[in-house]
């Protein structure tokens, strides 16, 4: 009797929902479809598809093929190959269903904050904000920024609920197999709802309880993976690609660059715009929403300074916290918030200069089938080495080499020696063993200060190679070099 009521409650509230989600795939079709069949919208995608497409052959992510990302990112990759083929829109597709998954999800926070018009700007600000920090392809924040999103809304509609914050830490647990540096923003989020608990119960026991509760939830997915690898006898392969080797890692660029200001001053903005609204427009907000969404942006800091290097996309995972503690100055309840919206709206269109863009990476797709077509040119016995440059010209020219280590910088990057597990002189010494007819290096050699390998690769290039042509990727000035008969 009560079966049919209830569904036609989930059937009314499914239907609520489809105008927003029309509205959120359209603007992530406008934002970021311009780069949806890009093999080379950014660089550590294409290593991430080449893991994938191996993994699809049988080999092993650590043991037959090298990276120190957890297996959760990898297997996203293999999912979208896997349904959708090898083509480099297989995963795009897929983060762009990530990206709207997470503007939904800031739709929905902002609609608690405010109202629903309000979370329809939120979901556009997101889409823009992800795609103009550094999100255009399937990087790892725009896939784990969703999940933590997720464990946001869960304590904002089911506070005090163990089963939701079990499904919250589960969440959590996924975001980590993502990518590690989701894991102060787990913490962080586990103290907040630990502490709740403490108010409400007043009683140690009952709060410690739940600590390893969410401790284990949290930690489940990663303690599944390393006991498979513990199964089938490498588990000292995951626990060094996984931790050992990122505590091994040389600091290059730090955690502050000189130019960090510079790159967080937009997010910096939205923020002190949303705090001058709250005082001085005279909107209410509820008080326990808006501070989780304070604490968690606290959390997302910690996430991105977790690391020893803080790379300028890390601040990505900013822009959803940015985007909701921002509402107070486009919030469409008062008049002044429908100039926040506009303005908040132009100004990230601005940032991204979206033409520019777009035409940069219709010009990186152009200089990269013309490297294809030129090493093609080759013939059926040619084989490759990306010194440096993108890695899908391995699988775009049928040339993928038969080693552990094919990502560029593992061998080329000073700050990379001594955390591969293998001396870099050996991996290259291993390629140049092969005597590969194309090497592709850097033209600015500059680049390569500090790099133990770099000299021996470049040394090599003028005894035994000739300039086959020049190239403009990603940004980077690239060389193809083609061995002399």
């Amino acid at each position: 009797m009560t079966a049919a009521p209830v569904e036609r409650g989930w059937a009314r509230a499914l239907l609520r929902e489809v105008p927003v989600l029309l509205f959120i795939a359209a603007c992530s079709l406008l934002v970021r479809g311009w780069w949806m069949d890009n093999p080379v919208v950014d660089h550590d995608e294409q290593f991430y598809s080449y893991v994938a497409k191996a993994m699809l052959q049988g080999q092993l992510v650590y043991v037959d093929i090298w990276d120190r990302k957890p297996l959760g990112l990898f297997l996203l990759y293999v999912a979208a190959h896997g349904l959708l083929g090898p083509a480099p829109w297989a995963y795009l597709v897929m983060a762009n269903l990530f990206a709207c998954v997470g503007a939904w999800l800031a739709y929905r926070i902002a609609a608690l904050l405010a109202d629903r018009r309000t979370g329809w700007v939120a979901a556009l600000l997101y889409l823009l904000a992800m795609t103009v920090f550094g999100c255009r392809g399937a990087q790892s924040e725009l896939l784990f920024a969703p999940l933590c999103l997720g464990m946001m809304y869960l304590a904002m509609v089911r506070p005090g609920s163990l089963g939701a914050m079990l499904l919250a830490m589960l969440l959590g647990g996924l975001a980590i197999q993502i990518k590690y540096t989701a894991a102060p923003y787990c913490a962080v989020f586990a103290l907040f709802v630990l502490i709740e608990d403490w108010r409400r119960t007043r009683a140690l026991s009952p709060v410690l309880g739940r600590a390893c509760l969410y401790a284990l939830v949290g930690l489940a997915p990663t303690l599944a993976i390393a006991a498979w690898y513990a199964a089938i006898g490498h588990f000292d392969d995951f626990v060094f690609a996984n931790f050992v080797s990122i505590f091994q890692r040389k600091v290059s660029v730090g955690r502050f660059h000189p130019k960090t200001l510079t790159v967080i001053a937009p997010f910096l903005l939205m923020i002190a715009a949303g705090v001058w609204a709250w005082f001085r427009l005279g909107q209410t907000y509820p008080r326990r929403a808006s501070l989780l969404v304070a604490v968690m942006a606290v959390g997302a800091l910690a996430s991105i300074y977790f690391p020893s290097n803080v790379l300028a996309y890390y601040y990505a995972f900013l822009a959803p916290f940015a985007v909701l503690l921002a509402v107070p100055f486009y919030d469409l309840r008062q008049r002044a918030g429908w100039f926040g919206a506009g303005l908040l709206a132009a100004a990230l269109v601005v940032i991204g200069n979206f033409p520019a863009a777009i035409a940069g990476g219709r010009a990186d797709e152009a200089q990269f089938q013309t490297l294809v077509q030129r090493i093609n040119a080759g013939g059926e016995g040619r084989t490759l080495y990306v010194f440096s440059g993108p890695t899908a010209t391995y699988t775009a020219t049928g040339t993928s080499p038969k080693t552990k280590y094919p990502f560029p910088f593992h061998s080329a990057e000073y700050f990379e020696q001594g955390s591969l597990g293998r001396p870099q002189e050996e991996i290259v010494a291993e390629f140049l063993a092969r005597r590969p007819l194309f090497v592709l290096t850097r033209s600015d050699t500059s680049l390569y200060y500090g790099s133990y390998t770099a000299p021996t690769v470049l040394a090599e290039m003028r005894a035994h190679y000739r300039e086959a042509g020049r190239y403009l990727i990603l940004g980077d000035g690239l060389i193809l070099w083609q061995r002399r008969p």
